[in-house]
């Protein structure tokens, strides 16, 4: 039989899990150019004043449970030649981005408390979509973020006959979606 105290805890456990329960939250930068660098986001999936915080690109578990984190990206192309030039192939463009958990980035799970249990880094290269998704098991309080690795910014092109160099802009990320999704 409940009492009142145990409807009352009932009625705000059940609130709690209504509010968290099920939900997304997620960010997007058109591009980004600067390496070894948090990734900050232009705008929210989520208008509330959520665990998102977009301007510092810092999520903040609001409860502890399962939660599933997807990244997706692109690289930029490079600028073209212009018509007529004869230039060497450069190198491919590509981008790095880890995904940190409490400001530490886990590679492979293989941190004391293994609750990040799949891969926690993205290689995106020239020409295709970059994706992951990894499961987390995280506290109240915990945090996430994403933290460029290696960002092109430009490539050195050499022309074919006289050796001279110039450097082509482009190879930025792009397109940059990391999404939180809870599992309560």
């Amino acid at each position: 039989m409940l009492n009142s105290g145990h409807i009352e805890v009932l009625v705000v456990s059940l609130c709690l899990v209504s509010l968290v329960s099920g939900r997304m939250w997620c960010g997007y930068r058109p591009e980004w150019n600067t390496s070894h660098a948090t990734i900050s986001f232009l705008e929210k999936f989520d208008s509330s004043s959520g665990p998102l915080d977009a301007r510092t690109g810092l999520f903040r578990s609001p409860v502890s449970g399962l939660y599933t984190v997807t990244v997706t990206a692109v690289v930029g192309g490079m600028l073209p030649s212009k018509p007529g030039d004869l230039l060497m192939n450069t190198s491919p463009v590509y981008g790095q981005i880890f995904i940190k958990h409490n400001g530490v980035v886990g590679i492979d799970g293989s941190g004391e408390d293994k609750r990040i249990e799949e891969t926690s880094y993205l290689l995106v290269k020239e020409g295709e979509v970059g994706d992951i998704t990894v499961s987390v098991d995280l506290r109240a309080g915990d945090t996430l973020e994403l933290q460029a690795g290696h960002v092109t910014k430009s490539k050195y092109s050499r022309e074919a006959y006289n050796h001279k160099t110039s450097s082509i802009p482009g190879g930025f990320l792009e397109d940059i979606t990391f999404c939180v999704i809870s599992h309560l």
